[in-house]
């Protein structure tokens, strides 16, 4: 007959040691770990919204349904679902920090619609405005790369101030200067863009993104509505179609001297408006070149060009060259002196070719300046360019 096996006794010793051990620090190793709840329903719908705001925040502008991106498409596709869903609407209310869920109260009648005309859209209308034809039942969300516009609330309060901007420019007291760069975006200021004018009400906190500090305008239009812009965004937009409104004489820097004999040319700095992590993320990059036409001028299609990554950019500083200066040697004492901090990167072209940009540099602003200005004193040959301190140092040291 086959015994079954005991265990074997553990001596006090043994226990007390055993005790000791458990009730040490250690003694958390020996409780079995909690397995991790499944997430739930709501957990999923949180997290699938989030994404949905992830997007707007990077890129300024509402998924669209009919994007060529998959992913933009199929956000927008959950967006709409979400919004027809009431539950998913109230369950979600908490982390909507947008407001991308807040739909507009309806009219209750036709005399509370007339009511809310603040525009005076329907003054002096004929009754068959109301005879609606070919109205697409579904309206489309804003197209992509225009920003989240609603009615300004206190519009009323800056109504006077476009109209006597708008007086003017008729009289001739103002005047429309071309928009070219992101210095000229000053709180209070007023622009045209499309036709259209608007004014920077209101800048709010810096916020991260990409390895960069963004900020965001608030932005009253002329039309009665505001919008909420990063301020590279706005200045894109502005670049491509946009002019600032200004004295009668104020005198445009980019415009006094190109009649002028004697300009050999521009050496300009450059900021690229990329929203491709693999640019955007790089710390202070800037394309140093030459030209002999005026640099808005030769960035008009920059966003087709690769030499400017294919997107649009922003002029941050221009030098004009007169004199004795050789433009070509200019150039090409700029870029020596920063050829540690070239820009490594392939870049497909619009035909899909392979090319390499060249003239971008990694290199903080004042300190490209800083050489332009020993390179007019003569002083720059006594410098070169240290790219650990990313500043000028004496040859020597």
């Amino acid at each position: 007959m086959i015994e079954p096996r005991k265990s074997p006794m553990l001596s006090k010793d043994k226990k007390d040691e055993l005790i000791k051990l458990f009730e040490s620090e250690d003694g958390e190793l020996f409780k079995p770990k909690e397995k991790p709840s499944a997430p739930t329903a709501d957990d999923r719908l949180t997290e699938s919204f989030k994404k949905i705001t992830e997007f707007v925040e990077t890129n300024d502008c509402m998924p669209e349904i009919d994007s060529k991106e998959i992913n933009e498409a199929l956000l927008a596709k959950r967006l709409e679902a979400i919004r027809s869903n009431p539950e998913k609407v109230e369950a979600l209310e908490s982390v909507d920090s947008l407001g991308l869920l807040e739909m507009p109260e309806a009219p209750k009648s036709i005399d509370e619609l007339f009511d809310k005309d603040v525009l005076g859209l329907f003054t002096n209308s004929e009754s068959d405005i109301l005879n609606i034809k070919n109205v697409p039942t579904q309206l489309r969300e804003p197209a992509k790369g225009k920003s989240i516009r609603k009615k300004a609330k206190d519009f009323q309060q800056h109504k006077t101030g476009f109209e006597e901007q708008q007086e003017g420019l008729k009289n001739g007291d103002l005047k429309l200067v071309r928009y070219y760069t992101v210095d000229q975006l000053h709180i209070g200021n007023y622009y045209v863009h499309d036709g259209q004018m608007l004014r920077i009400v209101d800048v709010g906190e810096k916020k991260r993104v990409y390895d960069r500090n963004k900020e965001r305008f608030r932005i009253i239009l002329e039309n009665g509505t505001e919008s909420n812009m990063y301020r590279r965004s706005m200045s894109q937009r502005l670049y491509e179609n946009g002019h600032c409104v200004v004295d009668k004489d104020h005198a445009d820097p980019n415009q006094t001297l190109l009649n002028d004999d004697d300009v050999k040319g521009y050496v300009y700095i450059l900021s690229s408006l990329s929203e491709d992590p693999k640019i955007s993320t790089i710390k202070d990059l800037h394309k140093i070149g030459f030209s002999t036409t005026p640099v808005a001028d030769r960035v008009k299609s920059a966003e087709k060009d690769p030499t400017y990554l294919m997107s649009a950019v922003e002029i941050v500083d221009t030098y004009t060259l007169t004199g004795n200066y050789n433009p070509q040697k200019v150039e090409h004492f700029l870029h020596r002196i920063f050829a540690d901090a070239a820009l490594d990167l392939t870049m497909i072209d619009g035909s899909g070719e392979e090319y390499v940009p060249r003239e971008w540099y990694s290199v903080p602003l004042p300190v490209i300046q800083q050489a332009i200005n020993l390179l007019q004193s003569g002083d720059i040959v006594d410098y070169i360019f240290d790219s650990e301190s990313q500043t000028l140092v004496v040859a020597d040291s």
